[in-house]
């Protein structure tokens, strides 16, 4: 390798080092999650998730229904009534028969998101009917969202987020209106 090429290398490597890291700490996505998970919206969220995931588990469908978000439980009785069965994401009562039932869950980071609703993470151990066997860590976002001013579980992805696009047009009319913040009233500085 010629000097002059080797000089060129370097440079470009030694620009790409510089680079690195021009984004002071904390203002990331990773902290932006991470101050998201302090908001108090968040945590409630994350408890309604804690608690549906518990009562899924053990599976006590009852109990797990009457935290779906009304118009979710109009979604899969739509399913059901077209397609003959409950085959959707929140429906994890259909899904037990037939695919998977959750063994085990660690809840993860939870981020705000469009319309007020939050986004949860958490990763699920579930059991493979076909394969008679365990499927651990699988990556699962739940949406959760206020109607009537309570918190509901809203939807599921399986190792995919919600989007604030896919909120905002998916879930349109599902939630209560947020309050914007009143405009500070203009400060008189003639007295």
């Amino acid at each position: 390798m010629s000097f002059r090429l080797l000089s060129i290398v370097c440079a470009l490597m030694a620009s790409l080092a510089f680079a690195q890291g021009t984004e002071g700490p904390g203002s990331g996505p990773a902290a932006a999650a991470a101050a998201d998970s302090d908001a108090p919206e968040a945590k409630e969220a994350k408890e309604l998730v804690q608690k549906y995931l518990t009562a899924v588990k053990a599976k006590k469908w009852a109990d797990a229904k009457k935290l779906l978000h009304p118009k979710t439980v109009e979604a899969i009785a739509e399913r059901k009534k077209r397609m003959g069965k409950e085959d959707h994401p929140m429906a994890p009562w259909f899904h037990e028969k037939v695919d998977y039932f959750l063994k085990d869950f660690k809840m993860g980071a939870a981020s705000l998101g469009a319309l007020g609703t939050v986004m949860v993470e958490v990763t699920e151990d579930n059991f493979q009917v076909a394969d008679k066997g365990m499927a651990e860590g699988e990556p699962s976002a739940y949406l959760v969202g206020k109607k009537d001013a309570k918190w509901f579980v809203v939807d599921k992805k399986r190792g995919e987020v919600f989007t604030k696009d896919s909120v905002k047009l998916g879930y349109k009319g599902w939630f209560d209106k947020i309050e914007k913040a009143e405009k500070a009233a203009p400060v008189d500085d003639t007295l």
